[in-house]
């Protein structure tokens, strides 16, 4: 009995030390003592039943030891597996970085967020829209500040991708407006971003980018973007449309 409890104990604090540090290997020590401590208090059981006249329950309580091990053993693997090959990032975590970026002074937009966890150690890149009439300077200042802002609210190795936009052009106002009015609420798509028109004599283009929802077929995408493209050539006679739709990794 007190192997037992002395074993929870350990397996506890193992756990604490785990969530403190983030660390896998203390995760699954923690795991190897209560599996010690439940095994124990089964063959214990085991014991007390068979001297009661009840020998099935030896047979039982090691099949049931035998699958927590399996079941366990599966837990900790799975674990392991998702540090060496990362782990998709929650939403919540991407609205936080989201909201960080969003929050530095000359950033009017953010979008393809990339989150990368391996372990303890966390790498994300985002792309920051800002005012195309800004210097080289100012920009790279707008950068620097995001990305030591990333580092000190959660610990991250940023890196900050800057995209020009022209937020006072009138056609990009037009086609914000329109997009935002007609496209927001369809649930195929969960962001536009970066719009930018190339409107010269001999080229008249609509740029910009869209992420989609995850689980959508090649198929589904394609006739969304059919569709926006459609929408947008009648809306703004003589234009071509170019639309880019991120990876799912990118929100």
């Amino acid at each position: 009995a007190i192997t037992i409890v002395l074993k929870e104990i350990t397996a506890r604090y193992a756990e604490f030390l785990s969530s403190k540090i983030a660390s896998s290997t203390l995760h699954a020590d923690a795991w190897h003592h209560r599996t010690d401590a439940i095994s124990s208090l089964l063959v214990v059981v085991a014991m007390i039943a068979g001297v009661y006249g009840y020998p099935a329950v030896d047979g039982w309580a090691g099949l049931a030891v035998s699958l927590f091990l399996i079941f366990t053993g599966f837990e900790i693997a799975r674990d392991a597996i998702d540090d060496l090959i990362g782990k998709p990032p929650t939403m919540e975590e991407v609205e936080s970085i989201r909201q960080i970026v969003l929050g530095v002074e000359g950033v009017l937009g953010a979008h393809d967020i990339t989150v990368h966890s391996y372990g303890h150690d966390k790498f994300v890149s985002v792309h920051a829209e800002i005012d195309a009439s800004e210097t080289t300077a100012v920009a790279h200042d707008i950068s620097e500040e995001v990305e030591t802002r990333l580092e000190k609210a959660i610990g991250v190795e940023p890196t900050v991708h800057m995209d020009p936009v022209y937020p006072k052009n009138p056609m990009v106002q037009d086609i914000t407006v329109h997009l935002d009015k007609v496209w927001s609420k369809d649930d195929r798509i969960t962001d536009i971003h970066d719009i930018r028109v190339v409107n010269t004599e001999n080229h008249h283009l609509i740029l910009f980018g869209i992420n989609v929802k995850a689980g959508l077929s090649q198929k589904q995408i394609v006739e969304c973007c059919q569709s926006l493209e459609d929408d947008l050539k009648r809306k703004f006679d003589g234009f071509e449309i170019n639309i880019k739709v991120s990876p799912l990794h990118r929100y």
